[in-house]
């Protein structure tokens, strides 16, 4: 796990999250693969020198709010789980490809054994990816910036919903706006279900401090913060015509018990679109 740099680091605390939810009583996703995942992590994690490691090893994603932040990121992966269930329920056979997939399970959750799935990540992150999941006739993972667009050759031209759960954010701006205009040119007729970040969010971590207790919390090195937000979910459709919205959802618009207190930010404009799902087509 040396290899992989600061921002792939990310990858670890959704995984945990979701196979922590996975053995808690009445949990919100089952997701069996990220237990086995973790388990074998597990032996390697107790003994790193790395105190994020060590931290998961124990089954600690946060030092506070643990239950709640586990809650929180299955939460959201449940609902991504859904986006594609839903995209997959008329036309079984379908393409969909997981951007920034980090050490997500979703396919083994998704398959109808029909699906073409693709997951593709940093090389770094894929060459970890291989010791845990094997390539199939209908499973594909492929290793390359997600800002390299020659990874987009490997991938059939229609019925494709392309899903960016904890990616985008960190990308700039530039970087988001030339990726999705290429979506919508390579893929006329796509649909892109992504997270995104509100720009008071962006804002604040453009203060040191700010910037500095998001990176403690979360691990991270000194190079990782947040680049890109909207304000709104349509703000999108101003990047070209086509680009259109279509829903969005909160991860306070389920009323999930397991998040607790948490649902009290639902009564605030502001904190309810932190950080949110937005679904567009890409025409």
């Amino acid at each position: 796990m040396n290899n992989i740099n600061d921002v792939s680091e990310t990858l670890l605390i959704p995984l945990y999250a979701r196979a922590l939810e996975t053995l808690s009583k009445n949990p919100v996703i089952n997701d069996r693969k990220a237990v086995e995942i973790t388990e074998k992590l597990n032996k390697i994690f107790s003994t790193s020198n790395s105190p994020l490691h060590r931290q998961l090893s124990k089954g600690k994603i946060r030092r506070y709010s643990n239950k709640k932040l586990t809650a929180f990121l299955s939460v959201r992966s449940r609902k991504f789980d859904s986006y594609c269930k839903d995209f997959l329920k008329h036309i079984p056979n379908r393409t969909i490809v997981e951007l920034g997939c980090g050490l997500s399970s979703r396919f083994s959750r998704i398959d109808n054994k029909t699906v073409e799935w693709y997951d593709l990540d940093l090389p770094e992150v894929i060459e970890i990816r291989k010791q845990f999941f094997q390539e199939t006739k209908r499973y594909h993972m492929i290793a390359s910036s997600v800002l390299d667009f020659r990874w987009m050759e490997q991938i059939p031209t229609k019925d494709i919903l392309f899903v960016a759960e904890g990616l985008l954010m960190y990308l700039h701006e530039d970087d988001v706006k030339s990726l999705i205009l290429k979506l919508q040119q390579k893929f006329p007729g796509c649909e892109l279900v992504c997270e995104v970040e509100n720009t008071f969010v962006i804002n604040a971590l453009k203060k040191e401090r700010w910037k500095k207790k998001f990176q403690r919390d979360h691990h991270l090195g000194t190079d990782v913060t947040l680049y890109f937000g909207i304000q709104n979910g349509k703000d999108l459709e101003q990047w070209g015509q086509g680009i259109r919205f279509l829903d969005e959802w909160t991860i306070f618009d389920d009323h999930e018990k397991k998040l607790g207190w948490m649902n009290l930010f639902s009564f605030s404009k502001r904190l309810r679109k932190a950080q949110w799902i937005v679904h567009y087509q890409l025409r």
